[in-house]
């Protein structure tokens, strides 16, 4: 158990909930999909699944050993590096809990597992060159996001990733067909999940700039500046929900993702409070989702920011299962 929690942690696992969140969305329209095509299947859906978390947590775990190799190579020793922000970044790696070595085995171990689940589709389906060309996008841009936030398109890659890429590209690669809906559908996903980066940036922000990172938040001009694009982005899935089914692209149900306004109203107000250095307590609701661990992490005094990161992440995760339930028939 404790070296199940320790992989989790060393690549982050904690996030996996957004690969979860676009996986259901891809699996309620693939169900809707009357092909009769018999590739799509629970058994096909889930290795599906577990190969998009293979990519996941390698690029979790890449940006942390990148990070690492650079300060090895200013000649620093492990125990001399330290990362500023709150979160304990590459702790796993920096203790010697994982070697360097032993890092760089598992980001190729969940590399090749990805890559091989991929090609494996790509020749059942008698070498389908789109679900070849998805695959390539996808190496790229996760090859690119450690990078991405010294030019200015972190928040687009990885919205690109979890949202039209990975939600098309599964239903793709289940069904073999496109759907206009589905991609409108993703945009609001693409947007729901951009929060949690956003808001991981606002409370990074002295650590990005230090690290000469240029992401939305700093590129907005203030913390005060990049709040008001975080209402922004929150609003966004819900006015591109609404249309949709004012316009008869989504089936009335999808009306459920407002079920996770308590969240989104509770986000930005905590924000506020969070710049503004309130000194408030902090008291997780049912309503607002998951927040496991808590009882460690209040030890850890890390709850200020904690509680901020689960908000966001919950909000992503619950908004796009809910709209995934509602895309249900």
């Amino acid at each position: 158990m404790d070296k199940i929690k320790n992989f989790l942690e060393l690549t982050r696992g904690y996030s996996l909930l957004v690969t979860f969140a676009s996986c259901f969305v891809i699996y309620a329209y693939a169900h809707n999909y009357d092909s009769g095509s018999v590739f799509f299947s629970r058994s096909v859906f889930a290795l599906l699944v577990v190969a998009l978390c293979c990519v996941h947590l390698c690029a979790n775990l890449y940006d942390d050993y990148r990070d690492v190799k650079r300060e090895l190579k200013r000649g620093k020793s492990l125990n001399e590096i330290t990362f500023s922000g709150f979160r304990p970044k590459a702790r796993l790696i920096l203790n010697g809990t994982y070697s360097i070595k032993c890092v760089r085995w598992i980001i190729g171990a969940l590399s090749v597992f990805a890559t091989a689940v991929g090609l494996a589709f790509v020749l059942a389906y008698d070498f389908n060159i789109t679900i070849l060309l998805f695959m390539i996008a996808g190496a790229v841009l996760t090859a690119l996001y450690p990078y991405s936030s010294r030019y200015y398109c972190a928040e687009l890659i990885v919205g690109l990733i979890f949202g039209p890429l990975m939600i098309m590209g599964g239903y793709y690669t289940l069904t073999l067909n496109f759907d206009f809906n589905l991609f409108i559908l993703s945009l609001a996903v693409m947007f729901a999940t951009l929060v949690l980066l956003h808001v991981h940036s606002i409370m990074d922000w002295e650590f990005d700039i230090q690290s000469g990172k240029k992401t939305l938040a700093i590129v907005s001009g203030s913390k005060q500046n990049a709040i008001k694009v975080l209402a922004i982005m929150v609003s966004l899935p819900y006015i591109i929900i609404l249309a949709g089914v004012l316009f008869n692209i989504f089936n009335p149900k999808m009306l459920y993702v407002f079920l996770t306004l308590p969240i989104a109203v509770k986000l930005i107000p905590s924000m506020k409070e969070y710049i503004e250095v309130k000194d408030v307590e902090f008291k997780p609701r049912w309503y607002w989702g998951f927040f496991e661990n808590w009882k460690a992490i209040k030890e850890s005094r890390l709850e200020f920011f904690m509680f901020r990161f689960y908000l966001a992440r919950n909000f992503s995760f619950w908004f796009a299962l809910f709209a995934a339930i509602g895309a249900m028939r």
